[in-house]
């Protein structure tokens, strides 16, 4: 199954990045208005900030090509914060997946330079995208440095669907009928809908998981379009990108529900979808997507730490709370920064991703 997953996947990873994107590669407006004004307080070159690498030049690389997606909105906001409490000149490289793990596998682990991305990092390893050499014990995991749970389900509104157990119901009433899930091969849509998928063969039986159907691929913008010209019933994307579709005077056709994103949104009206039911292990199911940031193996003890305290001090930051929450994510706290904290979270967020992995059928037998 692993391998099956592998070959979808390697054909659609430049797709799975582009999930860190709003549309192709255009924010939405509300996205794009919060980026504009985030991080208005930090500054790229600090002068206050003390640190072994106060004047230095940081390099912060990331996991996607895009610069309008939330992988770099969040790295930029941060790498500005970063700048300021340690007083290097740090900057944000958006070169894509294989290009980043690449270079952390070769930096020098002297903090000069620093990969800011999420899940995908260890994902693209599971799912066999990359070489096992990129695995996490092949590096060093720092600070976590946010969350994004934006992640969710739309449909269009004439449909009448508001989460996914009442879809599933639909499926059990109506057991000649068919549901289609746009998602992303590897990406954390993916993961989302492994999990709703096995759900709902465990607690409605393999008929009705058996009408559970996957669409593979596609921008933000193409699942849009599919649902629009409806040749998809259901898409996963973002709410910063779905929510100007479900407002009051949207024309019918573009008019959609959004529902079940993958982790608690405030500032947001969503069911998430630990909230609807949707359990996986026995365990209400969440998926927001953790940032943190990676160095090399060899990464100098003493730099790491100084990483640590700054980032620290940086969520406990009014200013920064508040530019996050402008994109709608999620702050975390000093302790859960941590490293210690942050390594042990992000194994055993792998751990449940293996699992997740190895029980769900191959895209191949749901498409």
């Amino acid at each position: 199954m692993k391998k099956v997953l592998a070959l979808v996947l390697a054909a659609a990873m430049a797709v799975a990045m582009t999930a860190c994107s709003v549309g192709s590669g255009t924010a939405s407006k509300a996205e794009s208005t919060a980026a504009s004004t985030a991080g208005s307080t930090a500054t790229t070159t600090a002068e206050s900030g003390t640190s072994s690498l106060k004047g230095q030049n940081v390099r912060v690389v990331i996991g996607s090509t895009s610069t309008s997606g939330d992988s770099y909105m969040i790295a930029d906001l941060v790498t500005r914060y970063l700048s300021q409490e340690m007083g290097f000149n740090g900057k944000v490289d958006a070169i894509g997946n294989a290009s980043a793990l690449d270079e952390i596998a070769n930096a020098k682990g002297d903090g000069k330079t620093v990969m800011m991305f999420h899940d995908m990092t260890y994902l693209s390893v599971l799912f066999g995208s990359v070489d096992a050499k990129y695995a996490l014990e092949n590096m060093t995991v720092g600070p976590r440095i946010g969350q994004n749970p934006g992640g969710c389900f739309g449909a269009a509104a004439e449909s009448g669907f508001e989460n996914l157990k009442q879809i599933t119901d639909y499926l059990k009433e109506n057991p000649d009928k068919t549901l289609s899930f746009n998602i992303e091969s590897g990406a954390t849509s993916h993961l989302c809908f492994a999990a709703y998928y096995l759900w709902a063969k465990d607690t409605y039986g393999e008929d009705v998981a058996g009408q559970i159907k996957a669409i593979v691929g596609g921008t933000t913008a193409e699942k849009l379009q599919r649902l629009w010209d409806r040749n998809a019933d259901v898409i996963y994307g973002d709410t910063s990108a779905f929510a100007q579709y479900t407002e009051d005077g949207v024309e019918n056709q573009l008019k959609m529900t959004m529902f079940d994103s993958c982790g608690k949104v405030n500032g947001v009206d969503i069911v998430s979808m630990a909230d609807d039911g949707i359990t996986f292990g026995g365990k209400p199911f969440d998926f927001a997507k953790d940032f943190a940031m990676y160095f090399p193996k060899d990464m100098d003890a003493s730099v790491l730490a100084e990483y640590e305290a700054a980032m620290q001090r940086v969520c406990e930051n009014a200013d920064f709370q508040k530019d996050m929450a402008a994109l709608y994510y999620n702050t975390l706290s000093a302790d859960e920064v941590a490293v210690e904290s942050s390594k042990e979270f992000i194994y055993a967020k792998r751990e449940m991703c293996q699992e997740l992995i190895d029980q769900c059928p191959s895209l191949d037998e749901l498409t």
